[in-house]
């Protein structure tokens, strides 16, 4: 019997661990997955990269979040940063100076506090972002420090499964014939807000190879595009992962080979032209030839990641 009770919360833990994201733990105490970021963020970023995969930037909302959370810091013994400096949290009171709130809308008053000595001091009247330290209690920091931090994934109770893409993201289409997934954001980011976001959905800013991949982006564009991406942006182009680098000339993609290494090396008329100064950042046309573009406006972008089978998700 005993032998039997140790085994079954691994076992339960495999099972539930199919149902999120192959790099999230789940953990039982805190009903839900948590990944811990060891490389240091600020605050913003860090809610940012977890809202990308799919999750929030975890706070210690109720007794066994807090518990789980305290274990993900002390059980990192090698890691001298969360030993030493502990954790973002979620908690902030970035909307409003003193009123401290988790990203999913609790107070903290309602959550199980307990301050480290000298805490909350609101050094320079500017730390309105917490901190949770290895011990378990909080303090007020600069939310524009950096630190690692825990994301959070709640189960839910028709919680959605991992698709053929590896994600419980929807919005990812798996093209059989070319064996990638493809979303098109209609969310505009600048090139690298879009290279981020990319990355932490488990994918990359995508790359063209050949003529039929060029026709299935080109359809993303084709489903209710200029209608479906959100405020006065542009509506006929799109970023995609490939830059200048050194010289006007060396045009790479973010996987290192050139344009035509890759596969596809054809440009608008007249294109590149670098008008009005260093235009780095690949893009499409609706058309679907390529534009260079200047890496801070904001665009949609088109992300590409490839189906759990090649990414041994399936173990998970």
């Amino acid at each position: 019997m005993l032998l039997f009770l140790s085994v079954c919360p691994l076992i339960f833990g495999l099972a539930e661990g199919t149902l999120f994201r192959f790099d999230y733990a789940y953990h039982q105490e805190a009903e839900g997955w948590l990944k811990l970021h060891r490389i240091p963020a600020t605050w913003k970023d860090a809610y940012l990269n977890c809202y990308y995969e799919g999750a929030v930037l975890a706070s210690p909302e109720n007794e066994s979040l807090r518990a789980a959370l305290k274990s993900t810091i002390t059980g990192q013994q090698s890691e001298q940063s969360l030993q030493s400096c502990g954790i973002f949290t979620g908690v902030h009171a970035t909307f409003g100076k003193g009123a401290y709130f988790s990203v999913e809308g609790i107070p903290l008053s309602r959550m199980p506090v307990t301050w480290a000595p000298g805490e909350p001091d609101n050094a320079d009247n500017s730390e309105d972002c917490l901190l949770m330290l290895p011990n378990g209690t909080l303090a007020d920091v600069n939310c524009s420090d950096v630190y690692p931090y825990v994301c959070y994934r709640k189960k839910q109770i028709n919680m959605p499964v991992l698709n053929v893409c590896g994600t419980v993201d929807n919005g990812y289409t798996f093209e059989s014939s070319i064996g990638s997934c493809y979303k098109l954001h209609t969310d505009p980011l600048n090139w690298t807000r879009a290279f981020v976001a990319c990355a932490h959905e488990g994918g990359h800013l995508a790359i063209i190879n050949s003529k039929l991949e060029l026709q299935l982006i080109q359809e993303l564009y084709n489903k209710s595009y200029s209608s479906m991406v959100a405020g006065k942006y542009q509506r006929n182009i799109a970023f995609l992962g490939f830059r200048n680098f050194e010289n006007h000339f060396l045009w790479m993609t973010i996987h290192g080979q050139t344009l035509k290494e890759a596969g596809f090396d054809e440009w608008s008329k007249g294109q590149p032209d670098y008008s009005g100064g260093r235009q780095d950042c690949g893009a499409l046309l609706k058309g679907g030839l390529l534009d260079d573009n200047f890496c801070y406006n904001i665009l949609p972008f088109i992300c590409e990641k490839l189906p759990s089978s090649l990414l041994g998700y399936e173990d998970y």
